[in-house]
């Protein structure tokens, strides 16, 4: 493994995940052209639920992030520290993933636009979270030996 393919390998993961969102929510959108509504029906237990389901998974996908990088700091050699950061990176991304498809999947039942919305600004959310070089090593705070190891990027990892 080497920085470089590190960083793609988990790029691709990312546009993947975003990709499906997209196709998906583009698909049910396309299909409901002109019949969705916004609606904030306050009988409607979804509507009142999602809200609460995706500050809960935000916060979580933010805390388990951190907790999982911190660790990763703590290990010994680069290759165990980036592989660490790959599993947390992947943890964050379905933590905003997955309300983001339970989103679409409502709008898809309901025809409630409102899901869509926020579906919508979780996908652009997880747009942000795109993996790069120089989060990688700042997230990691990367010195000395791991840090040059980690700026040769078609070296190979030990």
């Amino acid at each position: 493994m080497t920085p470089n393919s590190f960083v793609k390998t988990l790029t691709i993961i990312h546009f993947v995940l975003v990709a499906g969102l997209v196709i998906l929510a583009g698909i049910f959108s396309y299909d409901d052209i002109g019949t969705a509504k916004f609606s904030f029906d306050t009988t409607d237990m979804f509507l009142l639920i999602f809200p609460v389901i995706v500050i809960s998974t935000l916060t979580m996908s933010r805390i388990m992030f951190q907790k999982m990088v911190q660790n990763a700091k703590n290990m010994e050699g680069l290759k165990k520290m980036l592989t660490q950061y790959q599993t947390a990176s992947i943890v964050k991304f379905a933590l905003i993933e997955s309300p983001a498809m339970f989103g679409i999947v409502m709008y898809m039942v309901s025809k409630n636009a409102t899901f869509i919305a926020i579906s919508g600004v979780l996908i652009l959310y997880l747009i942000l979270q795109r993996p790069s070089k120089s989060k990688i090593e700042n997230d990691l705070e990367l010195r000395g030996e791991a840090r040059n190891q980690f700026r040769k990027y078609d070296s190979v990892i030990d």
